[in-house]
């Protein structure tokens, strides 16, 4: 890679870089060695910008998050990618712009055709926090993170296929779609990971206009394909029973193993192919 050259790194959370018990641990190699090279973290998930702040400020990562399935930005004011901003709202010492549809037109929708049709599903917000912890195997307080939304609302379908179908078209004419992610179904918005994606790796190309970023993408569920198709080095992080997807970039790589050994295992390859075995030392 020349000098002109950098690395972009965008990762999914849940069962990519982290594992079912939300744990990084057997990443540490992976992200002490991008931390070093000053190589940025991305996170790019369905979590809530509440979620996505704790984690990356555990990990120590002051780059952009892409919240809600793309239907958020926020870009920290320690990162120093925006001066002036235009369509961003200062919240503490972040930068937040909602790209999608708000929760409550989302939830509006949703919950009108359930009354209306019988549909059989519920999600974070029928659930009380003990619920929601419950449901997703996190802490109390990690609970009511999750429950702070914006752009997106996860649910549990219960229904059979042909009334989600039904579902996912009458929501369609409301702009509202569908997505199926690692856990649970995501009514959102137009926006999408893609979106943030593109948006993030413009931030970093406005802030340092002579550098062309070579995007890095990793993910494991139907909402990261999208992701990963915008990425120039695509990774599939399968799971126990293999890939679960099949992005089209320029290249792509499949981990031999899921979640995070499968994460760690990706990153230190693409740095040693595109930086070189003394990037690793």
């Amino acid at each position: 890679m020349s000098a002109k050259k950098k690395l972009l790194v965008v990762t999914d959370l849940d069962s990519s870089l982290l594992d079912d018990s939300y744990s990084w641990e057997e990443a540490r190699p992976a992200l002490h060695r991008l931390k070093t090279l000053g190589i940025p973290l991305v996170l790019n998930s369905s979590k809530t910008l509440s979620e996505m702040k704790d984690l990356a400020h555990r990990l120590g990562t002051f780059a952009p998050m892409v919240a809600e399935n793309g239907g958020l930005l926020a870009v920290p004011q320690e990162s120093g990618l925006l001066d002036q901003p235009q369509t961003f709202h200062r919240s503490g010492n972040d930068w937040i712009e909602v790209t999608g549809l708000s929760r409550d037109f989302i939830l509006s929708r949703a919950h009108a055709l359930r009354e209306a049709e019988g549909y059989l599903f519920d999600g974070f917000a029928d659930w009380s926090t003990a619920m929601v912890a419950e449901h997703t195997g996190l802490s109390s307080a990690a609970a009511s993170r999750a429950q702070s939304r914006h752009a997106t609302e996860p649910i549990l379908w219960k229904d059979t296929l042909a009334q989600r179908e039904t579902f996912e078209r009458s929501l369609a004419k409301d702009g509202i779609r569908l997505l199926r992610g690692g856990r649970f179904l995501h009514l959102m918005g137009p926006a999408d990971k893609a979106s943030g994606t593109v948006a993030v790796k413009a931030l970093y190309q406005q802030a340092l206009p002579g550098v062309e970023w070579v995007v890095v993408a990793l993910g494991d569920s139907q909402n990261d394909q999208a992701m990963l198709e915008v990425a120039d080095i695509a990774v599939v992080i399968p799971h126990a029973d293999g890939p679960h997807i099949s992005p089209q970039a320029p290249r792509v790589l499949t981990a031999s193993m899921p979640a995070t050994a499968g994460w760690n295992e990706s990153i230190l390859t693409i740095i040693r192919d595109e930086l070189g075995a003394s990037a690793l030392q």
